[in-house]
């Protein structure tokens, strides 16, 4: 039951968010995921690791697949490096059960995440204003 309305408040959230205020949602689940993967390592419950790993891969993947090179130019080529290098790392991760390959992402998606939550800010201000 807390479930349902876990979901149904996400999706309200998503809904009436802006696009920026989206890719942060997107950030901090991919990092929440990331870090549920790390505590399934080392109580060595693959069923979980694996889980919250493809939840992960998932949404990264996803923001990968949305990056817009036309307007978004160098920066967008950055990300998608930085996001196959995610991909990558987290890939390993699975594969070697190994927490070590979690920290750079979880990195990447901090730094990331503090970014777009600031141009979030910044949009919500400028909402004000007019």
């Amino acid at each position: 039951m807390l479930t349902q309305y876990t979901n149904q408040y996400r999706q309200t959230q998503v809904m009436t968010s802006s696009r920026v205020q989206v890719v942060v949602l997107l950030y901090d689940a991919a990092i929440q995921s990331i870090e549920l993967a790390r505590a399934g390592i080392e109580s060595n419950d693959l069923k979980e690791k694996g889980r919250f790993l493809g939840r992960a891969i998932s949404i990264i993947g996803e923001l990968n697949s949305v990056l817009d090179f036309e307007q978004g130019g160098e920066i967008a080529r950055s990300l998608r490096r930085l996001y196959e290098y995610m991909l990558n790392e987290l890939v390993t991760a699975n594969v070697r059960n190994d927490v070590r390959h979690l920290d750079g992402p979880l990195r990447c998606l901090t730094t990331l995440r503090e970014g777009w939550r600031e141009i979030a800010t910044q949009e919500t201000s400028m909402a004000g204003v007019r």
